[in-house]
């Protein structure tokens, strides 16, 4: 992901860009950084791109400009009928800025709302005075919003010293320079409105306030919950007479509906990983720059608990990754004080899956690295960086999870530091698959549709909750977080699957088996046969940085003690 920020400036304001807010911008984009600036109805605007390249054939500068327009733009295109030898950031521009009868504000957003992939988004349309800002309808991709009386400024990151709001995932907003008035065209649907920059600047404060317990789905959506081949009384029936889970998955296999569907899963998360390993210069962070005809570094690495999810990932990584390059399997753990011990449940759980894929795939080198991170170094970086990345998030439960991502991103083991430029992550497995007690919860009280709810619940509001942190922290090391299962071939076939075709949260199963049930059937008939059974752990238990007695959703201390 690169850095991208924007900054209006009214008239008689003499802000500049903070510094250090300019550091984290160039640490998202370490291989180019470069400014525009322009001045409009005594307004002037500021552009600063700083890319992390990793598509076309040779790095394309930011901010990009032509005739029509200026963009910034950050994300990654995943999309087959794009050339490879050409930036995707060159193809957006002229698609949303060809000086035809067709460009238009209609034009511009249609174009924006085609893109595939994890993306945010900032262009000035010269000829209009608009601005267009925007995360893709997913929210994989962090855009922050922070209005004050003599400024704008719409970024990748800020900090606590700021009022920011996250940019919801939910509309592509259009802002006139001259009449400070906003339009916001909705993602979903073609509704659009209008308000002014202060209304819109309180709608962000009121929205990011909600809690994720008041987050509520419409109660009207229509489920069809029809099962006229009688799949639920079959799953059923195969864990009531079981003999072993690895003979249950065994036998689910035999059924030619759910051997069809984990077959469809399989092809469409191959396919998503295929092309997030293609699309990249395929060189190290140590090679980039000098340009060897071959690099024989690891330019992937997976963010390795050695669960379901990233171990799939690492499966499927190992048919694209070139033989001559290893693979980086990055496995985080927390010591609390002297005395603790880094074998903590993930670390156990990491080697275990570590030989496991050592088995499967002898030929292919992977590097188990485990970072070890003592309590003194968790709370200097915490202080110093990690909660000004995290903002405006500031829960306990943001800054564990926050600061396990950092840290494991940060990939630095005694020995050495990953030069890795792609991180693979199992982002969104959970929500798509039942991976949570929430989803056994709203089971056991209303049945499938109380599951069906809960899932399609988790569904819309993946975007309000921890991609956009999650792509803060783990940029800030220059590396590229690419999320396979939020692809959108990938979830527009999962999120049409029936409830039972994704888990099965009955006590017949139980944790480790009816826990996203098919995703365990598409790990076991690829071969793997110890981590289809792993039950799910949250990662900030599994690595240990989570103190069970404070609850998550109260304010971190560590805002407290620092003011802010």
């Amino acid at each position: 992901m690169c850095g991208i920020i924007c900054q209006i400036c009214y008239p008689g304001s003499n802000n500049t860009l903070d510094e250090d807010i300019l550091r984290r911008i160039k640490n998202r984009g370490p291989d180019c950084v470069q400014t525009k600036e322009i001045y409009t109805e005594g307004s002037r605007v500021l552009f600063c791109g700083a890319v992390l390249w990793m598509q076309g054939p040779q790095l394309t500068p930011q901010p990009v400009e032509n005739d029509c327009g200026i963009l910034l733009y950050n994300g990654d295109i995943f999309d087959d009928s794009w050339d490879d030898n050409i930036s995707d950031t060159l193809i957006i521009m002229n698609k949303i800025s060809q000086r035809t009868s067709s460009y238009s504000e209609h034009h511009i957003v249609k174009e924006i709302k085609s893109l595939k992939g994890p993306f945010s988004i900032i262009y000035y349309d010269k000829l209009a005075e608009d601005l267009y800002f925007t995360r893709d309808r997913i929210g994989r991709s962090s855009l922050l919003f922070d209005k004050t009386e003599d400024s704008v400024v719409i970024s990748n990151v800020l900090d606590r010293k700021s009022s920011c709001v996250e940019v919801p995932a939910t509309h592509i907003y259009i802002l006139n320079i001259k009449t400070n008035k906003v339009r916001i065209h909705s993602w979903a649907n073609d509704t659009i409105d209008e308000c002014l920059i202060e209304d819109l600047n309180d709608s962000f404060q009121k929205q990011q306030k909600i809690p994720d317990e008041d987050f509520t789905v419409d109660s009207e959506i229509a489920l069809d919950l029809t099962d006229e081949e009688k799949l639920k009384d079959y799953i059923k029936s195969i864990a009531v007479n079981k003999q072993s889970n690895l003979k249950v998955l065994t036998n689910l296999l035999a059924h030619p509906t759910i051997k069809k569907t984990v077959d469809a899963i399989t092809e469409l998360l191959d396919k998503s990983v295929e092309i997030r390993l293609r699309r990249q210069p395929n060189r190290c962070k140590e090679c980039l720059l000098d340009k060897p005809v071959t690099c024989s570094h690891a330019t992937i690495g997976v963010l390795f608990s050695g669960g379901l999810d990233c171990t799939i990932l690492s499966l499927l990584a190992n048919k694209y990754v070139s033989k001559w390059q290893s693979i980086d399997l990055i496995n985080v753990a927390f010591k609390k004080d002297a005395v603790g011990s880094y074998d903590v449940p993930d670390r156990v759980t990491g080697r275990q899956s570590f030989e496991e894929l050592k088995t499967l795939c002898p030929s292919r080198e992977w590097n188990f690295k485990e970072i070890n991170v003592p309590k003194e170094e968790l709370e200097e970086f915490q202080i110093k960086t990690i909660a000004d990345l995290l903002f405006p998030r500031r829960t306990i439960l943001d800054e564990s999870l926050g600061s396990a991502l950092w840290f494991a991103s940060r990939a630095q083991d005694e020995n050495s530091v990953s030069p890795c430029r792609v991180l693979l992550l199992g982002s969104g497995a959970d929500e798509l698959f039942g991976g949570y007690k929430r989803h056994y919860n709203a089971f056991k009280r209303h049945s499938w549709s109380g599951l069906a709810r809960e899932l399609e619940l988790d569904w819309q509001r993946i975007a309000f909750r921890n991609l956009a942190r999650d792509n803060r922290v783990i940029c800030d090391h220059g590396r590229q977080p690419r999320m396979p299962y939020l692809d959108e071939d990938f979830t527009d076939y999962v999120l049409k699957l029936k409830p039972w075709l994704k888990c099965f949260p009955s006590d017949d199963y139980g944790p480790g088996l009816g826990d996203k049930l098919m995703l365990r059937l598409v790990a076991f008939s690829m071969g793997l046969r110890e981590v289809v059974t792993f039950p799910k752990r949250a990662l900030q238990f599994g690595s240990r940085i989570a103190n069970k007695k404070e609850k998550g959703s109260d304010l971190s201390k560590t805002f407290q003690l620092t003011g802010k």
